[in-house]
C-alpha cells in the first residue's frame, strides 16, 4: 500500500495557516512521508473542477477558496444522523490532472489530496509551481467521516448536490506525500519494485 517502507511517525500539518506556511511545512518532507492533516480542506470533484475552470476562463482567476486551502478530490455520501457528514471517500485523481497547471499558475490547487497515481503533467506542474499531491487512504471513508471530519459546509455550486464544493474541517486525517515540489513522484520510485506484482499491486489506481 501507500505506506510501503514507511516506519516513521506521521508529521502533523496545520492547515489553518496561510498557504505559504502550509507549503513550508510540506517542503521539508521527503516523498513517502506520512502526515496527519488538521484544519480546513476544500472538497471538489470533476464537475466542480470543470465549473472552476469556466470561472478561470471568464474572469482570468480562480476562486479564493482553492488558493487558501488544500483541495480534496472527494464527495460526501448522505449525511447520517448525529455526524457532521456522511462518508467522504477520495476519488481517483487523474481526471483532474488537465486542470492543475492552469489552477496552480493562478495560485490554486497547490496542495491536492486524493488517491491513485498521477500523470507526468501533474508532476511537472507541481515542480513548476511549488505544489504537492498527498495520497489519502481509500478504504476508510466511513471511518473518516465519523472520526476525522468535524464540520461541513457547502460553499459553491449548491445546485450540483453532492458534486458541489464543500468546506470541511478535519482532524488527524492521515495522508502520504506522493508528489512534491521538487518533481519527485512516489509511484515512479516504486515502479521497479512493482514490475512483477499481481493485480493487487500498490501501483494500481483502481
Amino acid at each position: 500500500g501507500l505506506a510501503h517502507g514507511v516506519a516513521k511517525e506521521p508529521t502533523r500539518i496545520n492547515l489553518d495557516v496561510p498557504m505559504p506556511e502550509i507549503l513550508k511545512q510540506l517542503t521539508v518532507l521527503p516523498v513517502e512521508s506520512p502526515v496527519l492533516l488538521s484544519g480546513t480542506i476544500i472538497v471538489a470533484r470533476d464537475i466542480a473542477h470543470a465549473r472552476i475552470n469556466d470561472i478561470l476562463k471568464e474572469t482570468g482567476d480562480v476562486p479564493q477558496y482553492i488558493k487558501d486551502h488544500p483541495i480534496y478530490y472527494a464527495g460526501p455520501a448522505k449525511q447520517p444522523k448525529g455526524y457532521p457528514s456522511g462518508s467522504f471517500g477520495p476519488t481517483t485523481s487523474a481526471r483532474m490532472d488537465p486542470y492543475v497547471d492552469d489552477f496552480q499558475a493562478h495560485g490554486g490547487s497547490l496542495v491536492m489530496i486524493a488517491k491513485g497515481n498521477r500523470s507526468e503533467m501533474l508532476t511537472n506542474a507541481c515542480k513548476k509551481h511549488g505544489g504537492f499531491y498527498l495520497g489519502a487512504i481509500g478504504g476508510a471513508a466511513a471511518l473518516l467521516a465519523e472520526k476525522n471530519i468535524k464540520s461541513i459546509e457547502c460553499i459553491a455550486f449548491e445546485d450540483l448536490g453532492m458534486e458541489a464544493v464543500w468546506k470541511i474541517k478535519v482532524e488527524d486525517l492521515l495522508a502520504f506525500v506522493l508528489v512534491d515540489d521538487k518533481g519527485n513522484d512516489f509511484f515512479k520510485q516504486i515502479k521497479p519494485f512493482c514490475s512483477s506484482c499481481s493485480k493487487k499491486c500498490c501501483c494500481e489506481t483502481k
